[in-house]
């Protein structure tokens, strides 16, 4: 794969090379940039197959450069020294990040992953994604990125009604869609979906609370959601979610 590298930071830059000379020689690195005119610039100029890109930049954003880009027709790698609202939004996005400072595993696997994704990835949907979801950044992510055995699929996060723990993966319920089983633990949908009322209230069960109709205690304690599905519902979850109820009135 053809690899630039868009980085304002002049030791990052020359730590990023190194390590992608060292740990990742197959690879045909063919140029840098320090910012976003830059980066745009160099896109547009030699056509890479992936783009290691940094988000907080001088005149702007990796984001930025994105937006300015006619079609993105290349794999994203972003990097960034700071866990907060952007990763959050690439996550839903399904794009891969790297934390820095850069750690060398981390670095194989993501170009790795790229490299097998190289022949059949969807990265303008995903970037069409991500730029939907960070446009307000005063709200949360409104779109979530699944990638199943067939592809990927755009879904809004509103249209999520549980989510199902099937061994390592997960299998998600979704308004007037067929259901996906997509190859990433519940425990990861936890995270990115907690602040969105979405509810883990059983082992094996993620619910949005938006589709709940009611707790019934009749046969064992369970959850009948607005789809008829009849979720589980463990009995130390039981206060909590009876105190989430109440604030939602």
């Amino acid at each position: 794969m053809k690899v630039v590298l868009i980085e304002d930071n002049p030791a990052a830059r020359r730590n990023f090379l190194e390590l992608l000379k060292e740990y990742c020689p197959t690879i045909d690195f063919i140029g840098e940039a320090t910012n976003v005119a830059e980066g745009v610039a160099l896109i547009t100029a030699s056509k890479p197959d992936l783009v290691f890109l940094d988000i907080e930049m001088p005149d702007g954003t990796g984001f930025d450069v994105l937006r300015k880009l006619p079609e993105i027709n290349f794999q994203v790698i972003f990097a960034s020294s700071h866990e907060k609202y952007a990763l959050r939004a690439i996550k839903f996005s399904a794009l891969d990040y790297l934390l820095k400072p850069i750690d060398p595993e981390e670095l194989i696997e993501a170009v790795q992953k790229a490299e097998s994704e190289f022949e059949h990835h969807k990265t303008p949907q995903r970037v069409q994604t991500l730029i939907d979801n960070i446009n307000d950044q005063s709200k949360e992510p409104t779109r979530l990125v699944l990638k199943d055995k067939y592809g990927i699929q755009i879904v809004f996060v509103k249209d999520i009604i549980h989510l199902e723990a099937n061994g390592s993966y997960t299998k998600f319920f979704i308004h007037n869609q067929d259901s996906l089983l997509v190859s990433k633990g519940l425990k990861e949908y936890e995270n990115m979906l907690s602040s969105q009322q979405f509810f883990r209230c059983h082992q094996s069960h993620l619910v949005n609370l938006d589709y709940l109709l009611r707790y019934d205690k009749r046969e064992g304690d369970y959850l009948v959601l607005k789809d008829k599905s009849k979720i589980p519902l463990a009995t130390r979850k039981k206060e909590i979610l009876l105190k989430l109820i109440n604030d939602l009135n």
